[in-house]
């Protein structure tokens, strides 16, 4: 399988978990999702701090990571919810969207020790958040 007919299939899927409303059970699943996300990319970020990592790896899988989470972002932002909700729904939209910014920044510095360095304890933090929002 080709590595872009890879990833599209990934888009699709993340997407496709993302339809229908966000009922208690749905904002727990994704607040963990995005919080797994932002777990690997504080790891991805402390290899890469360390010189540990590849810089294609490292460029890559930062890639994959953020889209992941600006996938989440924008359904999140979108998606009807149940009532009482709405503002954990859309906190953890902001926060998915967060995580894929400090991703991409590690994708677009692949090498940069400091810029790594830089982004754990951010995406220690929003792992954190994510994690609250699912309870």
């Amino acid at each position: 399988m080709s590595r872009g007919l890879a990833l599209c299939l990934l888009a699709f899927l993340l997407t496709g978990c993302n339809g229908g409303t966000v009922d208690r059970h749905a904002l727990e699943r994704d607040a963990e999702k995005v919080g797994s996300l932002a777990t690997e990319g504080e790891l991805l970020a402390n290899d890469v701090s360390k010189g540990a990592s590849t810089k294609n790896f490292a460029r890559v899988h930062a890639q994959e990571l953020s889209r992941a989470a600006s996938n989440f972002a924008d359904a999140l932002a979108k998606r009807p919810t149940s009532p009482g909700i709405e503002a954990r729904v859309r906190r953890l939209s902001k926060l998915a969207g967060k995580v894929s910014d400090e991703l991409e920044q590690l994708h677009r510095h692949p090498t940069d020790r400091d810029v790594a360095a830089s982004l754990q304890q951010p995406l220690s933090e929003d792992a954190d958040a994510a994690d609250q929002l699912s309870k």
